[in-house]
């Protein structure tokens, strides 16, 4: 029994380290190019339903499936609303494969991850290191899972499991609670339905508690969802909710269904089950794929709300929001001449990001500087994806040349970002260090000025920006000369306020080429 435990745990550790992987690595893959093709791939329902079908057949599991959706839309990989067609549709997957045979995937899991580990451990294909580190990934996934269905394989023909069998003679409509039960700790439906299978291959006649346990497959997938994604916050939890209600009502309706036809004697899917199947297993599998049908059906109908009042319930993180691009869709590209100003909207939302990080060092932010650094390179990446494609489409020559200015804009935002990071990161462990404090507010104040000459593009801010970022390489000579007088034996002060007062100097140039690039554009857009 110790050994099943701790399998069952061992599995869940691999899941959820496979789990971060994914996103992690996914993100790295937000291209310009691989968002196109990923949209395109997903564009229209149908090739969206069609996409999420295949993802159920090979990964035999919804969760998983759910899981990568998840990874691809906090990545901005995927827009929500598509990959929740995928996400429907995948259970039509997991069930066809239930009708034909169970596929045994331990050994190709076992090799995928042997192939990709090896490859990242001699660092070969670096080129495509975020592939081999997303499959190996989704490699852990599967390994967790699988170990965590082995953790409960003895079961199907243990002798405590027959008794419970014939106990629902008895007590049939308590079928539904053991089949959430199961589908709770073993994590894979299919896995769930050939133990039923078993139990009834030694003989027992319980047609009706079979059947009530498959629907009770379904709320035990929804509660085992929910708990799995406990630690999700935000767009990735919203996948996760959608799968938890979908799976709910499902089971709810078919266990209903089960119930009426118990009491009315109405042909319902019982009558029509044994029509279709003359063995018990047949039936059950066919209950297996009316389930995944009607969670399919579920998630499809609610396509139209869904958006809004998943929205509600788990609203996206700061950093989340930050990452997606809001105004740079795939789209603009049809229309060349809007998206300099598209451009320009998504680069203030990085320059807005800057005044954050010194906000969480005065402790009014609760996001991290990593995570909310994170999220302003997501979408720095974003950017530069598109201004790229941008710049390969045949444009106008005056077109052309500002797009290539944007460019250099957002180089320099990309260092300013990177420097009032390292900036923020290092004054973090000081923020009760008089001197850090004044180059922090004296950073911040800079930073208001230029945000209101960004936004007004007004002549006058513009030149008081540039005034006031002019060289001061004498007077931060003095600070750290003063520095170095105040913490004569404090060793670490010393290094780290010299460090910010670097960071300092250079954040003010990268400002001062910001506003001295901002003049040019403005003469240009005027």
């Amino acid at each position: 029994m110790v050994e099943l435990i701790a399998l069952y745990l061992a599995g869940l550790s691999f899941f959820f380290t496979g789990i971060a992987g994914i996103s992690d690595n996914l993100r790295q893959l937000s291209g310009q190019r691989f968002r196109n093709l990923l949209a395109r791939t997903t564009r229209g329902q149908l090739r969206a339903g069609l996409l999420g079908v295949v993802a159920g057949s090979v990964t035999q599991s919804t969760s998983v499936v759910a899981f990568i959706l998840s990874g691809m839309v906090s990545s901005g990989l995927l827009p929500l609303s598509r990959a929740l067609v995928v996400l429907s549709c995948a259970n039509i997957g997991t069930a066809a494969l239930v009708l034909i045979a169970a596929v045994d995937l331990h050994l190709p899991i076992l090799m995928l991850i042997g192939i990709c580990g090896m490859i990242l451990a001699f660092k070969l294909l670096g080129r495509w290191k975020p592939w081999i580190a997303g499959l190996l990934s989704i490699g852990l996934v599967f390994f967790g899972l699988d170990m965590m269905k082995q953790a409960f394989r003895p079961l199907a023909g243990s002798p405590g499991l027959m008794i419970a069998a014939r106990f629902f003679d008895r007590w049939p409509d308590a079928a539904f609670v053991v089949g959430l039960l199961m589908r709770s700790l073993i994590h894979s439906s299919a896995g769930c339905a050939a133990i039923i299978i078993t139990v009834e291959k030694v003989g027992l006649r319980t047609e009706f508690p079979a059947l009530m346990a498959i629907a009770g497959l379904g709320m035990g997938a929804a509660i085992a969802m929910f708990f799995l994604t406990s630690t999700l916050r935000g767009i990735p939890r919203q996948i996760a909710w959608y799968q938890i209600f979908s799976n709910a009502i499902a089971a709810m309706l078919l266990g209903a269904l089960l119930l009426i036809e118990r009491e009315s004697s109405l042909p319902l899917l019982q009558a029509v089950f044994a029509k279709l199947s003359p063995t018990l297993p047949g039936q059950i599998a066919l209950m297996f794929l009316t389930l995944n049908l009607t969670i399919a059906a579920v998630g499809i109908a609610g396509l139209k709300w869904a958006p809004e009042w998943l929205a509600k319930i788990s609203p996206a993180t700061p950093e989340q929001s930050l990452s997606q691009p809001m105004y740079l869709q795939p789209e603009a590209l049809r229309s060349p001449e809007t998206t300099p100003e598209l451009v320009a909207l998504e680069q203030m939302r990085i320059f807005v990001a800057l005044r954050r990080y010194l906000d969480i060092v005065r402790g009014r932010e609760s996001v991290t500087l990593k995570s909310l650094h994170g999220a302003a390179s997501v979408l720095e990446n974003e950017i530069t994806s598109f201004l790229a494609a941008l710049v390969k489409q045949s444009i106008a020559t005056d077109l052309a040349a500002r797009v290539i200015s944007f460019q250099h804009k957002e180089e320099m935002l990309r260092a300013l970002d990177e420097n009032v990071f390292l900036f923020a990161e290092t004054l973090q462990h000081y923020s009760g260090n008089d001197l850090a404090m004044t180059l922090l507010e004296a950073l911040d104040t800079i930073l208001i000025m230029a945000n209101d000459a960004l936004t007004t593009r007004d002549s006058v801010r513009i030149d008081l920006l540039i005034r006031v970022t002019d060289d001061r390489g004498s007077m931060m000579e003095e600070t750290r000369n003063r520095v170095y007088a105040d913490y004569a034996e404090k060793t670490k002060e010393i290094a780290a306020l010299h460090y910010a007062t670097r960071l300092f100097e250079r954040n003010i140039w990268l400002l001062r080429q910001l506003a001295l690039w901002l003049r040019v554009d403005a003469r240009v857009a005027a």
